[in-house]
């Protein structure tokens, strides 16, 4: 009797070993920023969901890469359902967070119509005007002031194509957008000659995964920051950023590692 009490223990022990082992972690990223993350044939793709598949690999955990609306992924997030992939870092959400180490830097870029581009400073810059902005997401600390003292009017969009086109219309004053996303929404619309991006950029923001601390995943995120690390020292991150690539005809991603492609 008390033999089978043993061997009922240990199966225990040891299916909570395998639930442990076989884990996964959902990640969430934007449904509509190409190049970097969106959704095409119901998959997440682009750069951030092909460094997350690597780092995965890497880090022996498994990373369940979905793409999502961003504000709800925010919500995801807050809830201590999934993860976060490329989220910036401001002074509010460093109290709510852990972050991994550095994923990506997104070079912020103002756009305006061709004809109406202003000196460009900085946030003050923007002081009275109209600026498009993607549903969500922060713009750092500078530029979320300006917006909350109403020295700045914003207008939310789901897509960068969306704010091109109203800013075309000229109902916006400007727009901000990621240059690799600017670059893919204006090679796949006709706003080649009728935006103009102002110099220098408003930021340049790191993007990082994310969970929120009360979801414990400090560990988890130890293993990662030891997979990204990997990536970046054996130049597999600089494959993987400059291999996916988005065609303005036909909105798809091809991943290098998908194509099977030997790494350096």
């Amino acid at each position: 009797m008390l033999k089978r009490r043993w061997l009922r223990l240990l199966s225990f022990i040891l299916f909570g070993f395998s639930v442990v082992a076989h884990s996964k972690e959902v990640i969430c990223v934007d449904t509509s920023v190409p190049p970097l993350m969106y959704e095409a044939d119901g998959k997440a793709v682009g750069i951030y969901p092909a460094l997350l598949t690597e780092i995965s690999k890497r880090s022996g955990i498994e990373l369940e890469v979905v793409a999502i609306p961003w504000k709800r992924a925010l919500l995801e997030l807050d809830a201590g359902q999934a993860g976060i992939g490329a989220l910036y870092k401001n002074s509010d959400r460093i109290k709510k967070y852990d972050f991994s180490n550095k994923l990506f830097d997104e070079v912020q870029i103002v756009y305006v119509r061709s004809g109406h581009e202003f000196t460009f400073t900085g946030v003050g810059s923007l002081k009275g005007k109209t600026v498009g902005v993607i549903r969500g997401w922060s713009y750092g600390d500078e530029f979320d002031a300006a917006v909350k003292s109403g020295n700045i009017t914003t207008e939310e969009v789901s897509s960068d194509e969306q704010n091109f086109k109203k800013l075309i219309l000229g109902r916006i004053d400007a727009m901000i957008a990621i240059r690799e996303s600017a670059a893919a929404a204006i090679a796949a619309g006709e706003y080649k000659d009728k935006v103009a991006g102002l110099s220098p950029p408003l930021s340049i923001s790191s993007a990082y995964i994310a969970f929120v601390k009360s979801a414990h995943k400090i560990d988890v995120i130890d293993k990662l920051n030891k997979a990204i690390k990997a990536i970046r020292d054996d130049g597999s991150f600089d494959l993987i950023v400059n291999t996916v690539v988005v065609s303005p005809t036909n909105n798809k991603t091809n991943n290098v590692f998908d194509q099977k492609k030997s790494r350096p």
